[in-house]
């Protein structure tokens, strides 16, 4: 299942909301960062997070939200639907 770029960019929305952070965005990237975490999704598919221990780089846009969501959930973050 591909996920629109419009949803991706939704769902780091819902991420930043959660997190009380400010979401960044333009037409080409979107991403969010705060203290031991940072999230980055390109327009061209790509994406990057870091939190803790973990580390993804030129992974899929969808598969870096999953780890990150996974992250969060693990944290005791709850996400903002």
């Amino acid at each position: 299942m591909t996920v629109s770029w419009s949803e991706l960019r939704r769902r780091v929305a819902r991420i930043g909301a959660s997190l009380d952070v400010v979401v960044r965005s333009d037409p080409e990237v979107c991403g969010l960062s705060g203290s031991g975490y940072q999230l980055t999704l390109h327009h061209s598919g790509y994406g990057d997070c870091t939190v803790g221990s973990l580390t993804l780089i030129d992974c899929p846009n969808e598969l870096v939200l999953i780890e990150f969501e996974r992250w969060m959930r693990g944290t005791g973050h709850s996400l903002v639907l």
